[in-house]
């Protein structure tokens, strides 16, 4: 920028950018010739599917996820790669007996595994869950319930006013919850989405900051129930009413979720995590920065990228300061249930299984998720318990656990995903 005086003008190199490639007669033909190899040929005859089907069904998904490519070439390139991922979904979908959970197209289908990985940052930053001699662990006892949290404690900015808390000695002895509270006496399920106190789901794009994802889901959910708790039953049973016609954003709609700041957390929240490179939930609401309360995403939106702190150029909003949490029993099932019925828990997962790239619905129940990839000793292997005599696989997405439930063949738990 070269500025004098009142005046100032830009000074850019010109640059030709690359012109966008549409869908055209030549192109589709173009998309055509390039299935007609023997190794697409065999490909798209396992499709069940003719080459001109193909192209159509791969053209709708361009145009439904607004995709762009800048060459014949590179789009031809997608194609191919898209028709891969296209048998992979219908085998695993067509399998009998019927799968626990279905794969669908996504943003992610004109990409490979590989791809996939690398632009989700999946693995890249996988830090020691625990490291004893910087971070305090405090895991929830399930024998009293006075101890029992599943998430950040949190006090008003203004008037240090707990939102959510440790159930009292009394809450305890008469084995009330917060749960039980809310009319909620089925054991067998419980999730906050139909109360209308979880926020919105993002899209994280080529950021790895599920961490900061995670997190403020949980802040933003704690603070919703508090004002939901203190709603009239009738308008408890509106909102009820709502969510079960498909109505959304109600929760957001009466004020109850106010949508907080991930980029706060990403630019701001530095000791311990890394911004787009990964970081984790637990040692994120022990930092300064959930201490001072976080600004809304309207104030401070999200870049997709780690800039430089900018809270001074906003302000907390009311009820976000963290000021404790509780590290869930660890391997216990009951102990994630019975936090659940106080609040979302934030959690991480193994999500590098190639499955998991289409997954659109069902429980998540692949064999490979859970084993073993590395051995004892070898550098990245998760040491948690002292009595560990396996190494855990690599744990590389922050969630939000939003409820639990069963069906006839397995225990549910529902996230929010990122």
């Amino acid at each position: 920028l070269v500025s004098s005086g009142s005046s100032s003008a830009a000074v850019v190199e010109n640059v030709e950018s690359p012109e966008l490639i549409e869908s055209s007669e030549a192109v589709v033909s173009s998309l055509e010739d390039s299935l007609q190899s023997p190794e697409m040929m065999v490909l798209v005859e396992s499709s069940g599917l003719s080459t001109s089907t193909v192209v159509e069904m791969f053209e709708n998904w361009v145009e439904k996820f607004e995709k762009e490519y800048e060459s014949t070439e590179e789009k031809s390139k997608r194609m191919m790669i898209w028709l891969r991922n296209h048998v992979i979904i219908e085998s695993h979908n067509n399998k009998f007996p019927k799968p626990s959970f279905t794969l669908g197209h996504n943003p992610f289908s004109d990409l490979t595994h590989q791809e996939f990985r690398q632009q989700m940052r999946l693995g890249e930053f996988t830090p020691e869950l625990i490291d004893h001699e910087e971070r305090e662990f405090k895991f929830a006892t399930l024998e009293n319930k006075s101890k029992r949290l599943g998430n950040p404690q949190l006090r008003g900015v203004e008037d240090g006013a707990a939102v959510s808390r440790r159930l009292s000695e009394d809450d305890g002895e008469s084995g009330s919850s917060s749960a039980d509270k809310s009319g909620d006496t089925d054991a067998d399920s419980h999730d906050w989405t139909e109360v209308g106190v979880v926020g919105p789901i993002r899209n994280q794009g080529q950021c790895g900051a599920c961490w900061a994802f995670s997190a403020i889901g949980a802040i933003e959910s704690v603070m919703a129930i508090d004002k939901w708790k203190k709603l009239p039953e009738e308008k408890r049973a509106e909102m009820a009413r709502d969510l079960a016609a498909g109505k959304k954003n109600v929760g957001e709609d009466l004020g109850l979720v106010i949508p907080l700041s991930e980029q706060d957390l990403i630019d701001c929240d530095t000791i311990y995590e890394h911004g787009c490179m990964g970081g984790l939930m637990t040692t994120t609401f022990q930092e300064e920065e959930v201490k001072k309360g976080i600004c809304s995403e309207a104030d401070y939106p999200y870049q997709m990228t780690q800039g430089t702190c900018a809270t001074d150029l906003c302000s907390p909003v009311d009820g976000s300061i963290v000021k404790d949490k509780v590290d869930i029993v660890p391997r216990n099932t009951q102990a994630l249930k019975d936090a659940l019925k106080e609040a979302p828990v934030t959690a991480a997962m193994v999500a590098s299984d190639p499955m998991f790239q289409f997954y659109s619905s069902g429980i998540f129940n692949q064999e490979s998720c859970g084993k073993v990839t590395k051995q004892m000793g070898m550098p990245g292997c998760q040491m948690l318990y002292d009595d560990q005599d396996t190494c855990l696989p690599d744990i590389n997405h922050g969630i939000l656990v939003v409820g639990y439930g069963t069906d006839e063949s397995a225990t549910d738990t529902d996230v929010k995903d990122f």
